[in-house]
């Protein structure tokens, strides 16, 4: 929902904080529920951060929630305890901590070590005021000053081309748009792809394949993408990658995201994704949007 009382932090309140005004904010779940989206913002008086939990491929629960969602829980919450002054590398080790003691506290270390395909996963963007910094680490996406910046991986455009293949030759063969909607046979057959693409993340080794995420293990420096804010930046907005065209609205982002869905619900056409809009469900991802204006010294 878009916030109609805007948040600001005026630094009459902090010596350190940085006065900035929060015009529009939202929240969505690709089902439709609130308490499913595994896409959260974060908004305090040094950092704001979108935080998007990855779509969880088992069937593991961490105290009732997915992956996604306790992953991203864990990360907003860990900014709290971030120090205004921290580095982009600083701050991506300490939310890795936090997820590491996640694990600790389930006692399940040594399994997520085995197994990257069951790690709680997220990817985050988010504003450091006092370095004038935007920190990237996964496939978040912002506008500053109009500039539209994304951060795509790899092995998602090659996944989404095979399963973009896939649909394509399952109508060929005679299946319907409305069959494919309720059981999605495009996402069966690259399934087993993208569960052993966890292996490549956090791993430059794997060369082209590997992408960077907060999993709870090491972010490799090359994984961490820094962009500083030019001086004359007076809006910021920060989004997940559920907006696959993002606006200067909420409502303008909306809009574009419902006419791309009308127009190729699965999403295998018009703009490829490894996933569509699953029967039951209002979009295809989860997404997270937050526009703010950063307001000039008095």
């Amino acid at each position: 929902m878009v916030e109609e009382e805007y948040s600001s932090f005026q630094q009459a309140t902090d010596p350190i904080a940085h006065s900035y005004t929060v015009e529009e904010q939202f929240v969505a779940a690709k089902t439709g529920i609130e308490q499913e989206c595994e896409d959260l913002v974060y908004v305090g008086p040094h950092f704001v951060a979108v935080v998007d939990g990855a779509t969880s491929k088992t069937s593991r629960r961490w105290d009732g929630h997915t992956g996604g969602r306790i992953g991203a829980t864990v990360i907003r919450d860990a900014f709290d305890s971030l120090p205004p002054e921290v580095t982009a590398r600083q701050a991506v080790d300490q939310l890795t901590m936090a997820l590491q003691q996640l694990y600790e506290q389930h006692t399940v270390v040594d399994v997520m070590q085995a197994d990257p395909v069951q790690r709680a996963v997220a990817s985050f963007i988010a504003v450091s005021f006092f370095r004038r910094e935007v920190w990237l680490v996964g496939d978040c996406q912002c506008l500053l000053n109009q500039e539209h910046i994304v951060n795509p991986k790899e092995v998602d455009r090659i996944t989404s081309l095979a399963r973009s293949l896939f649909l394509e030759a399952e109508i060929a063969q005679g299946k319907s748009l409305d069959q494919l909607r309720q059981e999605d046979t495009g996402r069966v057959f690259i399934l087993p792809l993208l569960e052993r693409q966890m292996i490549f993340q956090n791993n430059p080794s794997a060369g082209q394949y590997w992408f960077p995420v907060l999993d709870g293990f090491h972010v490799p420096d090359e994984g961490i993408r820094v962009l500083s804010l030019p001086e004359e930046t007076t809006t910021i907005i920060l989004a997940s990658d559920g907006y696959p065209v993002l606006k200067e609205t909420v409502a303008s982002s909306e809009q574009a995201l419902q006419d791309l869905l009308a127009e190729d619900p699965l999403l295998f056409r018009t703009y490829l994704s490894t996933k569509g809009v699953a029967a039951g469900n209002v979009s295809y991802d989860d997404r997270a949007y937050i526009k703010i204006r950063v307001n000039k010294p008095n």
